[in-house]
Parts: structure tokens; sequence; C-alpha cells
């Protein structure tokens, strides 16, 4: 009799605008268009697009209750249930959850159909047209969708009951330490039987091995028609406490079961951790004293805008974590998929109110106000979670407004572990170095106020272009431009740019005032008011790294990421002629085609650990033939990691690699993984720059299917610094997958650049 989950992700039919509905069945997460990997200024869909899924609802079910709920349904959202209008929702980044058991015809074949509408819409936050906008908002049900059948005796859906600090699970901790912690558990319970129902509750902790750690049960009592909060308290002992480094996670399973029958049972992660915001000893996290070092992040990327899988957003979160950001911050309440794969790898979570340089009193006020409260409700028990952004981001707000949005985080999360941040305002932490010009050349009124005694974090540093129009910094430099300018950027990023004396990565590291902070971005991303993308992060559109990701990458000790050991220079006729290296290591050592050159220490930079500089290399041994250089990093004087370069030849072949991350391909219509074409030479290195005017044409059999073609410049593609990227995505079959690469020209036999196959297998989901 328990709760059924089924899964709305498949068998959708499409109609953008006023086209006729496609025949072809399209799955979720779903853009409304394909675009080009440049999408910025404004050339993705903005309109009406419309979703419909026809489906058998069983005669045997009729007793239970139905809730559908969208993850994400992008800009104004109606919901209709066998042509009945059931719910408008005006939130693109919080779910779209309805109760439909009424409008069900149980034994027959019923319409679901959603209409959604993402064009500008002043009333709408974040409200900003895109045409101004820092990002972009694509449009679809871009986000994964289900159904709940649930008895009449159920526990309620947090965005459904309508509660203040309840609905549905509501978990928090008190007197944690390593020896023993409190688990409360707050279960709200419907009975909506026709009698009134004696029950009972079971909390169980159940440990990464299935044992039960911790359990405890409460018989109640409720009346037909009536909802009620039961709250119960568990006690473990020697908990493995949640952390960036260790990310342990319990299994709450919560039952409600009648007369020995289960009617409702609920699986929650969670992990017991406890932290403390202070002005002068940074952040307090279990027990220790610690600052963060995070990224903001767009889930966006090439072709299909926000409609990211869950894969490809796991992916995400495990490439930023390994590059060792701990904290991830975006203008909105990220997807369930994102929130789970930071629980799981240890990245600490700002969630943000959707907002952006926009305010308005009236509608769009009570919106943004309700905005929070549901994105407190929906993920308010996610372990990564340590601050609520309520305040809209960069936005002259009214102080009413202001005092309402504190209000509301503090009377929905009534835990001493509830912090806000925000740049002005009434705030648990401050925001610092926000640059007031950006809105406005006055900025007085919007100036940092640096009030006593409140702890700070720096949520946006190392950008700070030449003004807001042109946009230009070291910091946005493109993969393709080659090495030179992606040392510029970390450059910038250690204070060697004297654009940026300020707001740079030295400079985070060395504020002892500071709880963290966060660089922007961390991968490039799209946007609206901009024809260019953001070319900032350490992660290109592509998601392949540049010079960057390996800079911050080593600041992490070996003890936590291993040794890493990255050489800054391609060793081509036009490299620096110095030799950088990126490492964690105490001492590095360079060889030139193995003689050795020099060892030294690293560079005098204020930071923990900073790069490796060996001086006008090229110039002393770099000669008319190719060569190699070699690097070993030393700990206590010995050999732990070598990496090499070789001098970079002609193009010689195509070689494929599928970036699954160990992360398998579902075969259920819409999960992708990037495949990356290298152009390499004949000792497989890189060709990075003469290759880059070369298209390579992609071809695939079997199970999958490559995502765009030439009518955006997907397919065929040209490289970015010897290497171009394919999105594949599976069919609903589970089977083999074989994906061809070759040059997408003529070519001479006897200098023709080698194709390339890669095989591999998607499973079922």
């Amino acid at each position: 009799m328990t709760r059924i989950i089924q899964n709305l992700n498949n068998d959708w039919s499409f109609q953008l605008g006023s086209e006729e509905r496609q025949t072809k069945k399209v799955h979720l997460p779903h853009t409304v268009e394909l675009t080009p990997a440049i999408s910025s200024g404004c050339i993705n869909y903005q309109g009406l697009c419309t979703y419909y899924k026809e489906m058998m609802m069983p005669l045997e079910l009729q007793y239970k209750k139905v809730i559908i709920e969208f993850d994400g349904a992008m800009g104004v959202s109606k919901l209709y249930i066998n042509g009945e209008l059931v719910k408008t929702h005006y939130c693109g980044y919080t779910p779209l959850v309805q109760n439909i058991t009424a409008y069900i015809k149980w034994g027959e074949i019923n319409e679901i159909k959603v209409e959604l509408d993402n064009s500008d819409n002043e009333d709408v936050p974040p409200g900003r047209p895109q045409g101004t906008l820092d990002f972009t908002y694509d449009g679809g049900l871009y986000r994964e969708a289900r159904l709940y059948f649930v008895e009449p005796l159920h526990i309620t859906h947090a965005l459904l009951a309508n509660e203040v600090a309840g609905g549905g699970i509501f978990v928090s901790y008190k007197d944690v330490t390593h020896e023993s912690a409190l688990v409360n558990v707050k279960t709200h319970v419907q009975n909506e039987t026709q009698e009134e129902k004696n029950f009972e509750i079971e909390q169980q902790i159940i440990d990464i091995r299935g044992t039960c750690i911790s359990s405890t049960k409460s018989c109640v009592t409720l009346k037909n028609d009536k909802a009620q909060h039961f709250e119960q308290e568990l006690k473990v002992e020697h908990p493995e406490l949640w952390s960036p480094e260790t990310p342990y996670l319990y299994e709450l399973v919560t039952t409600v079961r009648c007369e020995g029958v289960v009617y409702d049972e609920i699986t929650t992660k969670i992990g017991i951790r406890t932290f403390k915001f202070t002005y002068d000893q940074g952040i307090i996290f279990n027990g220790v004293s610690r600052r963060i070092s995070g990224a903001n992040y767009h889930h966006t990327h090439v072709y299909i805008g926000n409609a990211l899988p869950e894969s490809v957003l796991r992916r995400d979160a495990l490439k930023l974590r390994q590059a060792g950001f701990k904290n991830i911050r975006s203008h909105y309440p990220l997807t369930p998929a994102f929130v789970d794969a930071c629980n799981e790898y240890g990245l600490t979570l700002i969630v943000s109110a959707p907002g952006w340089q926009w305010f308005k009193e009236g509608i769009f006020a009570q919106r943004a106000q309700a905005n929070v409260r549901d994105m407190i409700r929906w993920q308010r028990n996610n372990p990564c979670i340590i601050i609520w952004e309520p305040m809209l981001n960069e936005s002259f707000m009214s102080e009413d407004f202001k005092q309402a949005l504190q209000h509301i985080v503090h009377e929905e999360y009534p835990y001493e572990d509830c912090y806000t941040a925000s740049d002005n305002g009434p705030t648990d932490i401050q925001y610092k170095e926000f640059d007031e010009n950006m809105l406005d050349p006055e900025g007085d009124e919007y100036e940092l106020s640096n009030k006593e005694h409140v702890p700070v974090w720096v949520r946006e540093y190392n950008d700070r272009p030449d003004d807001w129009d042109n946009q230009s910094c070291a910091w946005r430099t493109p993969r393709g431009w080659g090495e030179e300018g992606m040392l510029r950027a970390v450059d910038r990023s250690i204070g060697l740019d004297p654009q940026c004396r300020r707001q740079n990565y030295v400079n985070m590291v060395n504020d002892d005032k500071i709880c963290g902070y966060g660089v922007w971005p961390g991968i490039e991303h799209n946007r609206g008011y901009q024809v260019t993308p953001c070319w900032g992060g350490t992660l290109d559109l592509y998601r392949v790294p540049k010079f960057t990701y390996y800079f911050y990458q080593s600041q992490q000790d070996i003890e936590e990421a291993g040794v890493v050991l990255f050489i800054a220079n391609y060793w081509s006729e036009i490299s620096s002629n110095d030799v950088t290296v990126y490492s964690n290591a105490e001492r590095v050592r360079l060889y030139h085609n193995d003689e050795l050159v020099e060892e030294i220490g690293p560079d005098e930079v204020a930071v923990k650990h900073p790069p490796f500089t060996f001086k006008n290399v090229r110039n002393c041994y770099k000669q008319r033939e190719r060569s190699t250089i070699r690097v070993e990093a030393l700990v206590d004087g010995e050999v732990v990691a070598t990496a090499t370069r070789k001098s970079p030849g002609v193009q010689r072949k195509l070689q494929l690699e599928a970036d699954f991350m160990d992360i398998p391909l579902r075969a259920d219509g819409s999960d992708l993984v990037m495949v990356y074409c290298k152009v390499v030479d004949d000792a497989g290195n890189v060709v990075p720059m003469t290759a880059d005017q070369y298209p390579i044409r992609f071809t695939v059999e079997g199970e999958g299917e490559i995502v765009g073609d030439d009518t955006i410049g997907a397919n065929p593609i040209r490289p970015e610094g010897g290497i171009a990227g394919v999105f594949v995505r599976s069919t609903t079959k589970p089977g083999m997958i074989k994906v061809k690469a070759q040059m997408h020209w003529k070519q001479n036999a006897s200098c023709a650049i080698k194709p390339d196959e890669i095989i591999f297998e998607s499973f079922a989901k």
C-alpha cells in the first residue's frame, strides 16, 4: 500500500509556438530548441511551447492520491489535466507541484499538458529582460518530472502542505560532536480517509553498510481530514560527520504504518554536521576553523541550454570539486540532481533566490517572497547547504522587502545552523567586494556597510572587467587563444595583473576576515546581454580545462588531492620563454631531452602552493628540432610524480575519448556524454593551434545520436586548441554505440589525417 513513484521523463509530444505538434517523442530534460555552442546575445528561443503526454491511469490505483511534480518548467507554466487548467506556476527555478487527483479519469487514457512561456516578463522573477541579463532563460521542461501515487494516509509534500517550517519531512540537528549527535525529524502526516486513524511513525537511520544505527517509533492518532506535525528525536553515537573532505551520507527512512501495514515510506539522504559563521575565525565546521574556496556556476551547456541530464550535472559537480572548489553558488536554486551530487562529492552550496538586477513592488515582490519560501521547503534537508541568499542579486530593493525576506528565511528554517547572506540590508553574513559602480556610478546607496562583528563572504571575485559594457579582462580568456592568454588568466588570479590588484585569489586566501569566496565563474557560460559568452572560469563551454583549472587544483594539499603536476607550456615554436609549472609539491626539477635544466622551489606568491617558473628556458634550450621537456615533483627530496611535454608536430590523426568520469550512459533517450576528439601528431601530442581551422565530421552507429548538426555548427565542428567536442545522446534502448570522427574536407591520401572511432555502451536506466 506504500507510495509509488512513476518517472514522467519519457515520451512527450512537443509543440513550439504555433507549429504542429511533433510526432517524434521527446524526453526530459528537454530544451525547446538546440542552439549554437556560442548562443549569447538572445539567439535562444523565447515564447510559447507546449508539452503533451497521454497515459493510462489503472483502476487498481483509484483509491490513491496523485501528485505531479516538475523540477523545472521555464517561465510561466500552465498545467492542464484532461483539458482542465489545474495550476499556473510563476517561477522557472522552483518545482511545479500539484495534487491532480480530482482531475483523473481512472481506467482511461489521461492527457497531461503543460504550456510554457519563457518570454520576458517583468512580473516573474528574475524579471529582467533576457537582452540585459548575464545568463539566459532558455526554455522547456528542462528538469525531470514524476508522479506520486500515495495512500489517503500519507506524508505530505512540503510544497503542497504550505506549512511554515513544516510540511513533508524536516530534519535538523543539535548537540553535534564526534561523540554523539541528536537528529530531530518533523513529519507532516495527512489523513484523507473517512475515519480517525491510529498509526505509528518509525524513523530509522541507516549507515552506508545498510545497518540501522538509531531508530525510534511513536504511536499517534489523527482525525480524518486533518494533517499534523509529529516530532521525533534520534541519538547517533559516534556519528560520521559530513564535511567537504568526508561527505558521509546516512539514509533516514520514515515509515507510516497502520495495523502492521506500511501506508507510506520516504527515504531521505542526510548528513550530520554542525557549522557556525564567525567574523574572525572563518566558518567553524564540525569544530574546526576553515575558509572555503568556491565557484559560481550556471547549469547550462553547449547546444542544450539548461536541459542537462543528471549525468552531465554530476560530471560538472565532480569536475569543480576535483579542481579544489568546495562551494557552489548560482543566481537561482539548482536542480535536485546537481544538489544530490554536491551532497555526495562534498560541495557546500549557497542557495539563491531567482533574481538579477531587478526589483518591482507589487506582484513581482510577492512572487519573489513566495520563491524564497518554496526553495527552503524544497531543499532544506540537504547537508551541503550552508547559506541561503534570499535577496535578489545586485538589485536595489526597498527596506521593507529586504526585512521581509530575512524574516521569511528564519521563519522557514528556525534552527541555529541557518544563515543568510546579502550585499546589504538585514543579513547574517555580509557579502564583500561588491562593485557598486556596476549598477550606479554614484553607488553610495549600495556600498558595503562593513558592519562590525558580522561574518563576511566574497560571493564573486577575479572577474572585474574593464567596464560593464565591453567586459574585457585577462580572466575572460577563451582556451582557443592559446597558452599566453591562459597564463595571463592565472597571473590575474595571483595578483600579477595590474587591472586586478584586488578581488583576486591572493587577496582571498590572505584575508582572515572572510569565511569563504567564490570565483566568477567556475565554467564559461552564455548570457543574454552580450554576443560573446562569459569567457572566464576554469573550464570552457565544452568542459575542457584551461590552465586556471590546474592552478586551482594545485592549491589542494597532496593528502587530499594527490600530487598535482601540470606544465603550462605547449613547448611549441611560439610558446613562452618561461616554463611555468603548477604543482602542490615542495620542489620541481625540469629536464630538456633528459638533461637537467634546474631544480627550483616555488615562486614568491602568497598562496598555499605557488607556481614554479623556470626562466628563459625556450631561448636557452629550444633549437630547430623538436624536443621534450620533463618535470619531476619532489617531496622530502623524493620524486613523487612526473609530467612531459613534447614539441607538437604536424597533425597526423584523430583521437576520440568519451568523458564518462565513471558515470555510465543511461538508455533513457535524454542522457548525454561528451565525446572529445583530439587532433594529435605522430607521438600522440595534441596539436593545439594549427589544426583549428579544419572541421571534423562525426557519425554514429547503434543506440545513440549526435546532438545538433551543421545548422548550429555542432557537426561538423572545428577544434579549439586542438580539441573538439560533440554530445552523444542515448536512445531508449540499451546497446552499443560507435562514434566515428574524420576530417570533413577531402584529403590527399599521402598526408591525410587518420580518422578514429570509439565504441561504448548505454545501460538500462
